[in-house]
């Protein structure tokens, strides 16, 4: 049996590691002048691998991912991780990284197994097409391909410069797949506010939401960065592809940064304080609640000025000033695009794939994995735990057949 695996990138390089260490005969065509370039990116150059969190309710098909995670989830992976000699280290909110901290030290060690299983990797080579006659004819620019089993591992429309821009879902297409519409995820938010200079660089610990025509549509907690050009931090990025996804259909879309999250029993207590300390101005008294950048913007928003005293305030400012404590609106202006994304929603349709084996139900042995799919995962690790995962089951797959 042949494999040839198309796309060099986490989930390719892991299915075709498995197989060659199965014994497989099997390639990697690469379109890229080197394999695993997004995963230098991943985790900020940290390379977050997975998450101790780790559920499948963290992915938009739960039911889907099911399958794949039951086989090998994320202490599965990084007992894995082991083997390739890369030791993991658990940091703040559950997410495993490599001891190293360095995306670099996991590419170098995935490279070296690649090596050393002889596995050969052909770079700068797009695939144009894929035919199935008996076998499968993979065309590039150059040569030309034969093959049993092809695994589609291209990835999805994010970060393009590192060769994932979607141009590969053409070949599956060709070949009867659907795909789902694409919209970057897991990116930072676009607002508009004339406060954006002035509060970049603060961050919150709060929850943001997203509201389309005054309904709210979901919402997520935790430590929130402005920006000079809105807002960025891990709740943000998760709440990100329902920006693109509600685009066009509602007519205001709007985030609520809420800077007292799990504080809103000090409502009554803030407003006591106010009447007790008439004496202070209002920017000595939010400097005991706020970032000190912040205290402009409120000042504003209550109509009053930083310096003016807690007892000039009337009772409809006092209240106000609580209320946007608790809800703070910005106008969504939209995301940073693919270009800043960390992963596409949206991908080939899954109802294509089985998801016992990541094996398309419209071409038999034809192998999909990895963000390829219409499968996307929280920020945390997750969709590099996805890449592994949704490997192992396609490549045990392969091995039953």
């Amino acid at each position: 049996m042949k494999v040839a695996v198309v796309g060099g990138g986490i989930s390719g390089c892991f299915a075709a590691i498995a197989l060659k260490r199965g014994g497989v005969d099997v390639e990697i065509i690469e379109r890229k002048d080197r394999i695993l370039k997004k995963m230098l990116a991943t985790g900020n150059g940290r390379c977050n691998l997975t998450n101790v969190k780790f559920s499948k309710n963290c992915y938009n098909h739960p039911d889907f991912v099911e399958r794949a995670f039951d086989l090998n989830d994320n202490y599965d992976f990084i007992n894995y991780l082991k083997t390739l000699g890369i030791l993991t280290v658990e940091e703040e909110l559950g997410r495993i990284y490599p001891v190293s901290l360095k995306a670099q030290s996991v590419v170098n060690l995935l490279l070296k197994e690649i090596e050393h299983l002889q596995i050969p990797v052909h770079l700068s080579s797009p695939v144009i097409s894929i035919e199935k006659k008996k076998k499968f004819e993979l065309r590039t620019n150059e040569e030309i391909f034969h093959c049993d089993v092809v695994i589609f591992a291209c990835g999805g429309s994010s970060a393009p410069k590192f060769g994932t821009d979607g141009k590969s879902y053409r070949l599956l297409e060709d070949l009867g797949h659907r795909v789902k519409d694409l919209h970057p995820a897991l990116t930072q938010i676009k607002l508009n506010s004339k406060y954006l200079k002035q509060l970049s660089g603060v961050k919150v610990q709060g929850e943001i939401a997203l509201f389309c025509d005054d309904e709210k549509t979901v919402c997520d907690f935790g430590e929130i960065l402005f920006t000079d050009y809105g807002v960025s931090g891990p709740p943000v990025l998760n709440l990100s592809k329902h920006v693109n996804l509600y685009k066009g259909r509602k007519h205001i879309e709007m985030p609520i940064v809420n800077m007292l999250k799990g504080k809103e029993t000090m409502q009554e207590e803030i407003i006591s304080q106010m009447y007790m300390l008439d004496y202070f101005s209002l920017e000595r008294f939010l400097m005991g609640i706020i970032d000190k950048k912040l205290i402009n913007y409120v000042a504003d928003m209550v109509e009053a000025n930083k310096e003016d005293t807690l007892s000039s305030l009337d009772d409809f400012q006092r209240r106000k000033l609580v209320e946007i404590l608790l809800k703070s609106s910005f106008e969504v202006m939209g995301t940073r695009g693919f270009d800043n994304s960390h992963v596409t929603s949206g991908g080939i349709d899954i109802s294509q794939i089985d998801e016992k084996t990541m094996e398309s139900r419209i071409i038999k042995d034809l192998y999909v994995i990895g963000e390829a799919l219409d499968v996307d995962g929280e920020c945390g690790g997750y969709n590099i735990q996805w890449a592994f995962s949704s490997a192992m089951l396609c490549v045990k797959g392969i091995f039953e057949k």
